[in-house]
């Protein structure tokens, strides 16, 4: 996988930012693949029962070849066109976790200025991250521009993530995270994107889950884990969708300076994905939902015992 990490077609203005983020990773150089379906002979059963149920990512590759924004949001005179004149949110800078960095240098500005200074090339970052798409909001004009998917037609809607959000970007990278509930298809609309994931079994999950949610690396502190810890690297090229469980660690690197648009799509879990109590992530999470004090607090363990015992069942039945 050393190709992904030194492919000739990455601009030499993106190679720091790779480095930044991907290079205090133990094993990063011979990172394992993501395996890569093909969406046009891929069925529901087989993504949810091979890849959704098993908690395991995977590449869809033309997932959303066949949507209209892959064409349409290339060009700033659509966006003009179609979104009303809004005040926004805009960063000069990565997407990070913590409040003090990515609230550094942000400006409100109308939308359609916004849209104007991420195609114009003129500075060296660019960042319109997590929009909501809705019917009434205020990219309901858009979303016709993503009729779905062939292979998952109907989903639950998420328990905690909007149904869908997208971000627009110029070399913008997204900081280190995971999500602690919800299935995510990160479909790449326009641009390419790297991303690299670490499994949920990862050695020393709390430490390594502090470290990079408080965003250690970027301050050079050291990575305290000295043995591989079987990193995975993927590029997501535009019309492909990847598929992100929960529970997987991952960064997001754009990986030349062009402008960028990513749609996440989100959808309810399958229950036994909460039951599973050996995943030190799923502990983290009903601790998390149970305090403090709220209406949570007695929710969490009637969900626990579900699914716990829907779990169970499914490796009773050596379906796990």
């Amino acid at each position: 996988m050393n190709d992904l990490l030194e492919n000739k077609t990455i601009e030499d203005e993106m190679i720091p930012v790779m480095n930044r983020f991907l290079s205090f990773i133990p094993g990063i150089s011979k990172s394992l693949a993501v395996p890569v379906v093909y969406a046009e002979n891929l069925t529901k059963k087989e993504f949810i029962e091979k890849w959704v149920s098993r908690n395991k990512p995977c590449l869809v590759k033309n997932a959303v070849l066949h949507w209209p924004a892959v064409q349409k949001w290339k060009h700033q005179e659509y966006w003009l066109s179609q979104c009303d004149n809004f005040d926004i949110n805009v960063y000069p800078h990565q997407n990070f976790n913590t409040h003090e960095r990515q609230d550094a240098g942000k400006e409100v500005m109308p939308f359609h200025k916004a849209i104007e200074r991420l195609f114009s090339d003129n500075e060296d970052t660019v960042s319109l991250p997590a929009e909501h798409i809705t019917e009434n909001g205020r990219f309901a004009k858009i979303k016709a521009d993503m009729p779905g998917f062939t292979f998952l037609p109907e989903t639950e809607n998420p328990r905690y993530y909007q149904r869908m959000r997208f971000f627009s970007y110029r070399r913008a990278a997204t900081g280190w995270h995971y999500h602690g509930i919800d299935e995510t298809l990160m479909c790449q609309v326009n641009g390419t994107k790297r991303v690299a994931l670490l499994s949920p079994e990862i050695p020393k999950p709390a430490y390594i889950t502090k470290y990079l949610n408080q965003e250690n690396y970027l301050n050079n502190e050291p990575f305290n884990v000295q043995h591989d810890i079987n990193p995975y690297l993927v590029d997501v090229e535009e019309g492909d969708a990847l598929y992100i469980p929960p529970y997987w660690h991952h960064v997001v690197v754009p990986v030349d300076g062009k402008v960028g648009f990513t749609v996440a799509f989100c959808w309810k879990s399958p229950l036994h994905i909460l039951g599973d109590f050996s995943n030190y992530f799923v502990r983290a999470l009903y601790k998390q939902g149970m305090w403090p004090l709220n209406i949570n607090t007695f929710f969490m363990p009637l969900l626990g015992c579900y699914a716990g015992t829907s779990h169970l069942i499914r490796k009773l039945s050596r379906r796990v």
